[in-house]
């Protein structure tokens, strides 16, 4: 296996089911460089930019899967018991909807969701409506052989890419922010195992 110049690692961290966001951060990263290339172009073929369509919806899809796993160790690091079992789903109406009850049991007296919570619902409409189950800019067909999207579907590359992009910066903020809640809690759960001394029994 090759690692020369050009080469590139997966699957390197401890838990893999943490990594959601650094895929999400890559599909966001292609789709925006792709955009540029085409919108730069003085023109472009439609199926140029069908692979910028599927890049985007699945960043946005990762982006929730990882606030709902991040979210329930963290829930578990505070000593509650957040179930989810939507991380196979494609659907990002439900997994919006997961992801905001997620934050939201995490921080209930936190006043500034709204606005995001909207941003989310819509773009998850508007997921459903282009794409609703990740098949659309992947084949031309979904998984019954019909049309994998509406009859000549019009989507403006300019706009996509402007929504997309806002959302997905949301939602790296928001791992950040439960990234460092996390490590805070994992500290404090640290620092309660020394003053115990419970770490010099092993």
């Amino acid at each position: 296996m090759s690692t020369g110049a050009g080469s590139f690692v997966i699957s390197f961290t401890n838990d893999p089911r943490e990594d959601f966001g650094a895929f999400a951060k890559g599909y966001t990263l292609a789709g925006n460089r792709l955009t540029r290339i085409l919108l730069d172009a003085p023109r472009f073929a439609d199926y140029e930019a069908y692979p910028i369509a599927f890049l985007y919806r699945h960043a946005f899809e990762l982006s929730l899967k990882q606030v709902i796993y991040r979210g329930r160790n963290l829930s578990a690091l505070k000593g509650g018991n957040m179930i989810s079992d939507l991380l196979n789903s494609h659907n990002c109406t439900i997994l919006s909807e997961a992801a905001i009850r997620v934050l939201s049991e995490l921080f209930p007296a936190d006043d500034n969701w709204d606005n995001l919570f909207l941003s989310l619902r819509a773009m998850s409409a508007y997921c459903g409506q282009i794409d609703p189950s990740s098949y659309s800019y992947r084949y031309p067909i979904d998984n019954k052989g019909d049309t994998s999207t509406e009859k000549h579907q019009v989507l403006s590359l300019n706009e996509l890419s402007a929504k997309m992009t806002l959302i997905l910066d949301q939602l790296e903020t928001i791992h950040f922010g439960l990234n460092l809640e996390i490590d805070r809690h994992l500290e404090l759960c640290s620092d309660r195992i020394s003053d115990t001394g419970f770490e010099d029994e092993f």
